[in-house]
Formats: C-alpha cells, sequence, structure tokens
C-alpha cells in the first residue's frame, strides 16, 4: 500500500509555451485549506523565473542552470527538500526548464528516496499548436519528449491559431499510434485547466495503490537540504553557455541601476525579431519600487510594468547559428 504524502504536478512545455501562465493561473484557484509552492527552473543561471510568481505570495524554490533536469542533481533535491521541510506544503508544481527532459523529472520523483513522501499525480505539457509547423520544435527531442510524457495537453496562445494549426493538433493527437495512452487534450480561450483536473495521472491506479489521506509527519524523508545558490545582487554580472544546439546569455544589475522605460521598449522588440532568438525574460527596474517585466515569445513581446525592488536581470536563449548573440550584446549595452 502506498501513502499519497505530498501531491506534485509536473509542468512542461517547450521554451516561451505558457508554463508560467499556467501554474499562475492554478495558484489562482488553490483551496483555502491548502498550500501549494513551486519549485522552479531554467535554462539559464539567474533564477528569473521567480519574479514572476512574486505578486503571488507562494513560497519559490529556484534551481537555476537547469539543474532540475539532471536526476543526479544536488540542486534539484536541495531545493525540493527545502520546499518540503520548511513549507509542509499539499501540493508541489514543479516548473522545469523549456529544455528539461520530463522522464529523468518523474524518474526521480518516483524514486525510493521520496517514498511514501511525494506523489506525483500529474504531468502536464503546455504546448502551442503553431510550434507543430516549426521544425525548430518537432525535431527538438525535448520538444516530443515533453509532449510524450504528458498524462495532458494544455494548448496555450489559442486566440493566435489558424485552421491549418487545428488541423495539426488532430494529425498528432487525432488516434493512438502506439501503446501509449493518448494524453487528454485541454483547449480553451483564454487557457484553462481546472484544479480538479490536476490528479489527472493517478486516473488508472487502483484504490489498493494510493491512499487519499495524506501522510502529514513526512518522518521518512532525511536528505541533506540547503539554499540554493543566488546571484549576486551587488554588481552588474554576466554570463554564456552553451548546451547541445541551444545557448543562454543573461545579464544581472544591481538594485541601484533604473532603466529608461522608452530605451527599453524599443530594443527589445528590436531583439524579439533577431533570427535565431527562442526566448527572452526580463525585469527591469524603473525606480525604487517598480519595473517592467519582459516575457519575449515567438517574435511576440509582452511587457507589463509591476512592483519589484529587488535588481534587474534578462536572458535570451536561442539556437547555436546566426549572429543572435553579439545583437543581444550590442542591445543590452545600450540598455541603461
Amino acid at each position: 500500500m502506498r501513502y499519497q504524502g505530498i501531491k506534485v504536478t509536473l509542468v512542461t512545455g517547450f521554451l516561451g509555451a505558457g508554463k508560467t501562465s499556467l501554474i499562475r493561473h492554478l495558484l489562482a484557484q488553490s483551496p483555502l485549506n491548502e498550500r501549494w509552492v513551486v519549485l522552479v527552473n531554467e535554462f539559464g543561471n539567474i533564477g528569473l523565473d521567480g519574479a514572476f510568481y512574486a505578486d503571488l505570495g507562494v513560497a519559490i524554490s529556484e534551481v537555476p542552470g537547469g539543474c532540475v533536469c539532471c536526476t543526479t542533481s544536488a540542486a534539484f533535491q536541495q531545493g525540493l527538500n527545502q520546499l518540503i521541510r520548511q513549507y509542509n506544503p499539499d501540493r508541489i508544481f514543479i516548473e522545469p526548464s523549456g529544455l528539461g527532459h520530463p522522464k529523468q523529472i518523474m524518474q526521480q520523483l518516483r524514486g525510493a528516496a521520496y517514498h511514501d513522501v511525494l506523489l506525483l499525480t500529474g504531468a502536464f505539457c503546455v504546448l502551442d499548436a503553431r510550434n507543430l509547423n516549426d521544425e525548430r520544435y518537432t525535431k527538438h527531442d525535448m520538444f516530443n519528449d515533453q509532449i510524450e510524457s504528458a498524462d495532458g495537453i494544455v494548448f496555450s496562445h489559442v486566440d493566435c491559431y489558424q485552421q491549418e494549426d487545428f488541423d495539426r493538433v488532430k494529425v498528432r493527437f487525432g488516434a493512438p499510434t502506439s501503446k501509449i495512452p493518448t494524453p487528454v487534450l485541454f483547449m480553451s480561450d483564454p487557457m484553462t485547466l481546472g484544479v480538479d483536473s490536476l490528479d489527472i495521472g493517478l486516473i488508472n491506479l487502483t484504490n489498493d495503490e494510493v491512499v487519499t489521506e495524506k501522510n502529514s509527519s513526512h518522518s521518512s524523508h532525511h536528505h541533506t537540504h540547503g539554499a540554493v545558490k543566488a546571484t549576486n545582487q551587488d554588481k552588474r554580472s554576466s554570463y554564456h553557455k552553451q548546451q547541445g544546439d541551444m545557448q543562454v546569455v543573461g545579464w544581472h544589475w544591481p538594485k541601484q541601476d533604473y532603466f529608461d522605460q522608452e530605451k527599453i521598449v524599443p530594443i527589445i522588440e528590436g531583439l524579439s525579431r533577431l533570427d535565431g532568438v527562442y526566448r527572452i525574460k526580463g525585469v527591469f527596474m524603473i525606480g525604487p519600487s517598480e519595473a517592467l517585466f519582459v516575457n519575449v515569445s515567438r517574435g511576440e513581446v509582452v511587457i507589463k510594468k509591476s512592483p519589484w525592488c529587488d535588481g534587474s536581470c534578462l536572458e535570451s536563449i536561442g539556437g547555436i547559428e546566426g549572429d543572435w548573440l553579439e545583437c543581444v550584446y550590442k542591445g543590452c549595452a545600450e540598455l541603461l
């Protein structure tokens, strides 16, 4: 017999699919009598995604540098253990990097280390169906791995679909072609997912395999834990790294650096049009307690103003070909 323990919901999706938007939507539906937390990771080293949850007041543990994708990662265990020990949550949302292999994460969560402590109740892949017509995505192993590992597919940016996008969805998910179960499809405009669907991965389990009473003590969990290393907040810094056919470049600026909003918008819009760029995310302080939050995917720019006082940062992810990297460096030099 297996106790349920802490429920875990895995939310995957390729770069810019809308993972953070979906998790924010779900957190807004959290029951008043439950504590929900988030373990979030990005391919870069800054740990930028936590800023996009800051206004919700939920506990966040950030694992920078893509480490959450590695089954042997100490940073993954530290971040996860920190959430368990400090908050004793009822549910943990895990948002891995858009370049993460979910099968490795699922194997870790179901391993002996978290037996009777965690129960993975559902894996969801956020998918922009427009990418089903783009070989940069469809020929990428991680893009397909995320889809094939999911219990449910949540479609994003549905308002932008053309008829051919809906047709491709039917071709990809229309009829089972193997023994692998077809995922449940969630398509709506705007993107929605009800909390009653979060445990979709338990549908095929018998009552003998899952006991719904929470194991509140979590006494069987004895991993060493500690804080994830944070980015230096006191000085300007930058980094560049490459993994396979993808590379990321990032910058961090201290709290006392303020940006000119009129400069930021045209520079970001210019960077969004560069060939080879998959993703741009950033937070730019424009005053002592206010910042512009920048989100770019598929060349589409979303910029919002929100309270913030914890420094500025920017990350851009792209392929290894083209001169986009040089252009991004030049653009960032012009920001301040």
